[in-house]
Order: C-alpha cells, then structure tokens, then sequence
C-alpha cells in the first residue's frame, strides 16, 4: 500500500507512532458510516444524560491484541493521551482534558463545555482511536490489523488480529509504505511495486485506468475546494465586486480541464456528502462574464490588483489559480497569484493577507459541525485572529451568520440543522463570501487483481480487511 504520507511520523506521539488513518489498528467508540452518520463501534450506544453529559457504554466482546478486554479506563486514557499532546482538541470537540470519566467498567462519561447534539459523531474520528494503556512496544488497539514491524520515516507492516470480534482480516500481511513524490507513487504500481496506491495525481488516471494491469477507484468525498473572499480587504470588500468574480467562474471547466473529470462542480462551500449540505438548494451564477463586466463597471472597482493566495505544494491550485486569473482579466479586474510554503501558508491566510484564497475543507468524522464553524463563525479557527485583533475576520459575513451556526450546532435533529446551516450556505453564496469550484474525489489505484477493498467517502477510512488478490 503505497502512500502520500509518512505513516510513522507526524503528530502521532500519542499513538506510539503508528498512524491512526488508513491502518484500523486502532478503533474509536463511533463510526462513521457510508453516509457520513454515526453508528455503534466500541460502544454499543450513548445517551445524553443531561444537556452537557454523556454516558457511552461500551461492548463487551473487545479485546486488545494483547489479550486484555476492553475498559473505560483504557478509553479515559486514551483521550487523555490526545489531549494532552493537540492542544487544540478541546475547543474541536467540545470538552476539557478533565471531562472524560469512567462511571463503571463498561461506562464512559464525557462532559462538554455547553450543549452539542451532535457530539457523538464529532469523536468517530480517528485520532480518536482506543489503545491499551500499558502497550507500547507495539502498541495494541482493537481493529482488525495488529503492528508487526515498523521502520521509522519508511513503512508499518501489519498482520490479521485473530482475536478480532469479527471474521479475521483476509491479507497475511500488509504494508503501508510512504512514498512521498506523487508521480512516483504512480509509477509504483505501474511497474507492479506496489498493489494499492493512494492519491494518484488526477492527471495520471486515466492512462492508469486504461492500462490492462491496473484500475482505477475515484470516490466523493466530504471535501470542497473554494476561493474564501476576504470580506474586510478592498476591494473585496464590496458585494458587487465579489459576486462579479463568482459571475466569471466556470466551475464544470475546471472540473474537466484541471481534474480530469475526477469531482464535481461546487454550488457551495460544503460537499454535498455531508448529510446537511444545501448543494441543491443554493443559487448558481455562471458562467456569465458578460454579466460579471456589467458588475464590475457597476462597482467601485477602480483598477485594484487583487491578490491570489495558494499553497504551492498544491499543483491543481497552481493550475486554478492560473485560469481564474484570465478569467477575472476578462471582466477587467487585474489580479496576481501569490504562492507560499505549506509551512506558513494557514497563517498567511488567517491574517488577511490576500484577497482571495484557495482552500480545500473537508471532514473526517460524521459530525461536520466544525467546518462550518471553522470558516464562517467570527470566533471559528480561520477568522478568530483578526476577530480578536480588530474585529473583522477574513470570510465570516457577520453576526446573523454566527448566530445561525451556534442554532445550528445545538439543533437536535438533522431537518433542523440543515435549515440553520442550509441558511449559512445560502448567505455565503449570494453575498459571494466564497467562490465554489468543486466538490472533490480521492483517486486510488491499484493492480486490475485486487478485489475486496471496502471504500469509504473518508480515504482515511477505506477498510482492507477483505482485500484479496486473485491467483
């Protein structure tokens, strides 16, 4: 298994090294499902005892791979464990390192700081992942893959848990490799080096696809791609003006010309995978640039070079940012592309520093509700800098909006969350705060032989444990 990131690196110190994505050798109390809903995992349901409690019990027929069952108390560890090395984690899902307790052997409390109905799916992700406290070397989790072998910056080797709950994973072994370069990645499994292949580059596909040893897997995905507008920068600052560049944009090209076919056109900044997005509901523009001239002229734009933001890691975003660049010189607003290193790229975003910034947002867990917040909320994770320093933000349109988030975030059924947040997205879009481009799908590649691979809209969370390969 061939992928774009060191599986035994980044910020996984609390996990003992070992990657909680993709190697399910760790298990959280929650699962996200098909559908992006939560289902029973570890624990075989929650209730919410009061408005801020709730009590998670969790089943009984669990053990770790070494042996030993699973307990509350291995599950207080393990939050504590993350807690104690993100900081930010906290304000993520609602409760402090000291809100997590064991009421009993099999019963988990947490305590969140205010009201959040949907907290439940908020940890189904996978640094939430239940691990023994006294296993370290390997580590031990609960799924279906236990650690064999690990070479640090290079590779995990796992093999079938027999003691698994449920049938016992089919693959011997299996590796996870990091190969860094994407182009290589590819060529891995062309030349038959690798059996699966992670975030094959767009552009790669389809000779890939119609190559007789290999075949291709493209899923949608919780992720959009957009332009965020800063709303508190001139000229930006002004509706018209943004709505104009919305105008401009042909979000089908795109899809077709850059990504290959791979994705779909955007109508809004939250995938339409994600149970309340308002992708159908939301107005469209374009393209219209005729429409977008008449616009500009009839602003206060008077000749302004507006600045384009991008990740230059992000080849796609080069190649987008290029495009919408001619584009906007077609309905006569100047602009120019400024890259920056992944290292600093975020907080020359959340300072405000460009007009327009190509960002791509996706969730991890069945619980979506920290997006929405994130990007558009005055107090959320992208405008709380210039918030609190002056009390603008970057793309947050202001105190309706935040009020309809936090409605939102306490709503107790999916028909009521999606009308708050369906209203944020309409918002978002008609005073033209974004710039939707598309709703993205991960490309997978493996050997034409291979079968059993159980896709997920999460690529973190494509399962291997049927995975077989033919004779």
């Amino acid at each position: 298994m061939a992928l774009a990131r060191d599986p035994t690196q980044e910020k996984w110190d609390m996990f003992h090294g070992v990657s909680p994505y993709y190697t399910h050798v760790f298990e959280p109390l929650v699962e996200t499902t098909d559908e992006m809903e939560t289902a029973p995992l570890l624990a075989t349901d929650w209730k919410a005892v009061d408005e801020t409690t709730w009590d998670f019990s969790l089943r009984e027929d669990v053990t770790f791979h070494n042996g030993k069952p699973l307990t509350a108390d291995a599950v207080v560890h393990s939050f504590d464990r993350v807690f104690k090395q993100l900081s930010w984690v906290p304000g993520w899902i609602g409760v402090e390192p000291n809100g997590v307790s064991a009421v009993d052997e099999t019963t988990v409390r947490f305590q969140t700081t205010e009201p959040f109905p949907a907290f439940p799916g908020t940890i189904s992700h996978n640094y939430f992942g239940i691990q023994h406290p006294d296993a370290t070397d390997p580590p031990a989790g609960t799924g279906p893959f236990r650690v064999e072998n690990v070479e640090e910056e290079q590779s995990i080797t796992l093999t079938p848990y027999e003691g698994y709950r449920n049938e016992t994973a089919k693959p011997s072994e299996l590796t996870f490799e990091w190969i860094q370069d994407p182009n290589t990645r590819a060529l891995s499994l062309k030349k038959g080096s690798a059996d699966v292949t992670q975030k094959i580059p767009k552009s790669r596909a389809t000779s890939l696809r119609e190559a007789p040893g290999t075949a291709i897997e493209t899923q949608l995905t919780p992720e959009a791609g957009l332009v965020a507008v800063n709303l508190y920068s001139s000229p930006t600052d002004e509706e018209r003006l943004r709505q104009a560049l919305n105008w401009a944009v042909d979000q089908r090209q795109i899809v077709e010309s850059v990504l290959n076919g791979i994705g779909q056109p955007a109508t809004g900044p939250i995938s339409s995978v994600i149970p309340w997005a308002a992708h159908d509901d939301l107005p469209t523009y374009g393209p219209d640039r005729q429409r977008a001239r008449e616009l500009v002229a009839q602003s206060s734009y008077s000749g302004e070079t507006l600045s384009i933001l991008i990740n230059s890691q992000n080849t796609d975003d080069r190649t987008i940012a290029q495009i919408l660049s001619g584009w906007f010189d077609e309905i006569n607003v100047a602009s120019e592309i400024r890259q920056v290193g992944p290292a600093s790229f975020y907080d020359t975003f959340t300072s405000g520093e460009a007009n327009l910034t190509l960002v791509g947002f996706g969730s991890n867990s069945a619980a979506s509700d920290y997006l929405i917040r994130a990007m558009f909320h005055s107090e959320g994770s992208d405008n709380r800098k210039l918030y609190e320093q002056n009390g603008t933000g970057v793309y947050n349109p202001g105190g309706e909006v935040d009020r309809l988030i936090e409605q939102g975030y306490r709503a107790e059924t999916m028909a009521e969350k999606r009308d708050y947040y369906g209203e944020v997205q309409q918002r978002v879009v008609e005073t033209g705060a974004v710039i939707p481009l598309y709703y993205n799908e991960y490309v997978f590649g493996r050997q034409a032989d291979i079968t059993g691979i159980d896709w997920h809209p999460v690529d973190n969370m494509v399962g291997w444990s049927g995975l077989t390969q033919s004779e």
